[in-house]
């Protein structure tokens, strides 16, 4: 089970960019990147929509930071599901429950925006440190194995029966992640750099790449951070 999560798809890191620009007219600041990015993150992560980064986007709504961050509890659900506990079968409750669960987990998503600064190109470089939330070790290889026991996978022969299989398995290991939660510990601190470039336009967007990796460490599924 010691898979890396998938990278956040470009368009999530991208939808919501295009236009950003400084309230007045006064050219984008340092303090206006930072702001930036921490709402980003927030509404991405943990559902939280400050006014302050709505304004700074152009055209953006608190509906459309609700949709980022919906989206994106969906998009990891989706690799939580399929390709960590490698439920081939999710049925809509399934799916229902575990991404309430996987709210619950981004609630608990733990990151520092620093200071931002202005390159000479003209673009700014805004410094998080992302402490990876462990969830690798939440649960052991017995909790999977007795799952899989109890939901009889060892009897199971036909696609029927392993979707049967799937319909207990997912809630027994879902209940078992969300009480493990309040134990929840971090790893070492990963510092990424997150970057906002501007186009021929004026306008400046953030770059995918940091996005990407900021998605990659902020859940350890592998425990690869572990200190």
């Amino acid at each position: 089970m010691e898979k890396w999560k998938r990278v956040l798809a470009a368009g999530l890191a991208g939808c919501l960019l295009a236009g950003l620009t400084a309230c007045g007219g006064g050219g984008l600041t340092e303090k206006d990147a930072e702001t930036y990015v921490k709402g980003h993150l927030d509404a991405a992560y943990l559902g939280v929509y400050d006014k302050a980064y709505i304004d700074l986007v152009e055209d953006m709504t608190e509906d459309d930071a609700r949709e980022l961050h919906e989206n994106n509890v969906a998009d990891e659900t989706e690799y939580y599901l399929l390709d960590f506990l490698e439920i081939d079968y999710p049925t809509d409750e399934i799916v229902e429950r575990a991404e309430e669960v996987m709210e619950k987990i981004y609630a608990k998503s733990k990151y520092t925006v620093g200071t931002g600064s202005k390159t000479k190109d003209g673009d700014f470089v805004v410094e998080v440190t992302v402490s990876p939330l462990d969830l690798y070790n939440l649960l052991t290889d017995d909790d999977y194995f007795d799952a899989l026991d109890q939901a009889g996978f060892d009897e199971a022969e036909t696609e029927e029966e392993y979707e049967a299989v799937d319909a207990i398995y997912g809630p027994l290991i879902l209940d078992l992640l969300e009480e493990r939660l309040d134990s929840v510990t971090y790893g070492k601190d990963q510092i990424i750099m997150l970057q906002l470039k501007k186009d021929s336009e004026g306008y400046y967007s953030l770059v995918d790449t940091g996005m990407q990796n900021v998605d990659q460490v902020i859940l350890d599924y592998g425990g690869y951070y572990t200190e």
